[in-house]
């Protein structure tokens, strides 16, 4: 199970309580392999998004004495990271764009080996006004009581001005004027001395490859905080302006690290194990297939999950939040569906922090989770593989009320529902009685007693559950797929006698009509040293320690004429250990283009 995943899931955890504006985002993933965390995009958020058609055009200056972007992250991720991004490629853009009281402005970007990382500048329009770091503003009901949170209150306090949080992340990517893509984001911004916000974000992953220009959509979003901690009614507001830009070489390109030019000789050629679907076996090729973009906002129903009436319906185009009268919530967006239920009761989301640290902390109330939301929570923690549930395993296809089959059968019927298919049952967890004791026992140890892990959300008291409490955990993956994290294409169920109490689906695209095969396929030894070579001259500097699987499947990437969209093409993952996931204890991986052997992702990026 790799870090990103894990971290991803602990945050979402720890803030799972909240009740907040369904349409912010959530940006609270932390960067993999023990790196300083960054702030990372989920890009199924769902955000209210009102286009404006306007492009920002920049191109390098050719008296750049140094990169602003290199400069930032070398500050904040190390010199490692400046040194690396200095040897990309840059361009200036200078461009401003006002949303409500902010005037964004990107100041420059940055491309190197499928990333793009830029830093720009958010001012207030009237200088009363306070603008707030989303370090603060992520959690501000609790910040809101620390040094650096009074301080801004007394500061707008003093100006009669508005709390204002900002932040600008990217949305979709193309390249050379190709089709507009959804990509992987990372955000972070800090507080300047003159009260200005520093903005930088990093997009990487599966959509962008190497090209002359880019287009970049940029969602600028902003919302006003009331000094107790919540957002002001109405406050939020999101702008997404398009960026192109056409980055330039500046810097001299040093020479490549010594251990780029690895003999064939030291890259295995066995030892692991390679995994080939039968059509290759018979014919040496796999064919493209058309990729078709998924969008559950067009077909999800909210009966679907719950029949007890609608208590509250948000929507716009793309996206929809229900409230039932059970107090249970569906998240819907194109390619997310979120089911979990709720209580009628508020906890105070501050609680755990008062005990740990600041006594004097004032109440937060939210919506309490139901008691099926948190049991389905022990049970991913055990899928996530934490340790004090590393040696669980699926024992009972019979539970007191309900059997493993009949579960099976209600995730499949949702699955139908929701048009999803080739994917196959991957993870299962029977969460009987006894399980959901013992193993409840010792999450809260984790994550209240052991100071491993720090969470807010409500302690339960596990030895209350009933006959009626036992589930089955269910994962199903799309199998046709490689690359990416798992979890961006995974269903996850929890199920009990009632019925499916909790629900997590994410899918970007599904497998179309067959196309064209390509004539011939880089063969498994050519897909592992590629990989030698990219990790080598990665910004992370890890060593391949070994090589556990390379794997011939299918995976969405660009068409080869970038306008035509994504297709499912054919490609080589490879599951290897690298030395931070010696020490760590998870294995990393990378997915190349099995025709022309190109990099198309990996968890080094």
């Amino acid at each position: 199970m790799d870090d990103k995943r894990k971290m991803q899931n602990m945050l979402n955890h720890s803030l799972s309580g909240l009740q907040e504006n369904p349409f912010l985002a959530q940006r609270v993933i932390a960067q993999a392999k023990g790196e300083k965390p960054v702030k990372r995009k989920i890009s199924l958020a769902l955000v209210l998004c009102i286009v404006l058609g306007i492009a920002i055009i920049g191109t390098a200056c050719a008296l750049i004495a140094s990169s602003h972007v290199a400069d930032f992250f070398r500050q904040y991720w190390g010199k490692d990271m400046g040194d690396w991004l200095e040897e990309g490629k840059i361009a200036q853009v200078g461009e401003s764009l006002t949303v409500g009281d902010v005037v964004f402005t990107l100041d420059e970007v940055v491309y190197r080996e499928r990333g793009i990382y830029g830093v720009g500048t958010a001012k207030p329009v009237d200088s009363k006004n306070v603008l707030v770091p989303m370090d603060l503003a992520d959690d501000w009901s609790v910040c809101f009581q620390n040094e650096e949170g009074k301080a801004l209150i007394s500061l707008a306090a003093a100006t009669n001005g508005k709390l204002i949080t900002v932040n600008c992340v990217p949305n979709k990517i193309g390249v050379d004027e190709g089709t507009m893509l959804t990509v992987d984001a990372g955000v972070y911004n800090v507080r300047n001395d003159d009260g200005s916000i520093t903005f930088s974000f990093e997009a990487s992953g599966y959509t962008l490859e190497d090209g002359t220009s880019y287009q970049v959509v940029l969602d600028y979003e902003t919302k006003e905080l009331t000094p107790d901690g919540k957002q002001a009614e109405g406050s939020f507001k999101l702008q997404s302006g398009t960026v192109s830009f056409m980055p330039v070489m500046v810097a001299e390109k040093t020479e490549e690290p010594e251990s780029i030019a690895t003999t064939v000789e030291t890259i295995p050629q066995d030892g692991y194990e390679i995994i080939v679907p039968d059509e290759y076996r018979e014919t040496g090729t796999l064919p493209y297939y058309q990729a078709v973009e998924n969008d559950f906002s067009k077909i999800v129903r909210p009966e679907w999950f719950n029949q007890r009436g609608l208590l509250k319906e948000e929507s716009d185009t793309g996206s929809a939040y229900y409230v039932f009268n059970d107090h249970a919530v569906l998240d819907v967006a194109p390619e997310y569906v979120g089911y979990r239920e709720y209580t009628d009761e508020q906890f105070d989301y501050n609680w755990h922090a008062r005990e740990v640290d600041d006594p004097n902390l004032e109440p937060a109330w939210g919506d309490k989770q139901a008691f099926s939301y948190n049991i389905a929570e022990v049970a991913s923690f055990v899928n996530w593989g934490d340790d004090f549930a590393k040696d669980t395993t699926f024992e009972k296809k019979q539970l007191t009320y309900l059997s493993f089959e009949d579960a099976n059968t209600s995730a499949k019927k949702m699955m139908d529902l929701l048009h999803l298919s080739g994917y196959e049952l991957t993870w299962a967890l029977d969460m009987d009685l006894d399980r959901i004791k013992t193993l409840g026992k010792e999450y809260n140890e984790y994550w209240y007693e052991s100071g491993a892990a720090f969470t807010n959300s409500p302690r339960y008291d596990y030895d209350l559950a009933t006959a009626e409490d036992e589930g089955y955990y269910l994962i199903y993956t799309q199998t046709s797929a490689a690359g990416l994290d798992e979890s961006w294409r995974e269903a996850s169920f929890f199920i009990t006698s009632r019925g499916i109490v909790y629900a997590e689906v994410r899918c970007y695209y599904m497998m179309g009509e067959k196309a064209e095969a390509p004539d011939t396929l880089i063969t498994s030894g050519k897909a592992v040293e590629r990989l030698y070579e990219e990790v080598a001259r990665s910004r992370n500097g890890e060593k391949v320690v070994r090589i556990r699987t390379v794997e011939l499947t299918h995976m969405p990437v660009r068409a080869e004429n970038k306008k035509e969209g994504m297709v499912f093409a054919p490609v080589w993952k490879v599951i290897y250990e690298d030395e931070s996931g010696e020490k760590k204890g998870f294995d990393s991986w990378a997915v190349f283009n099995a025709v022309n052997g190109k990099l198309i992702d990996a968890l080094f990026q």
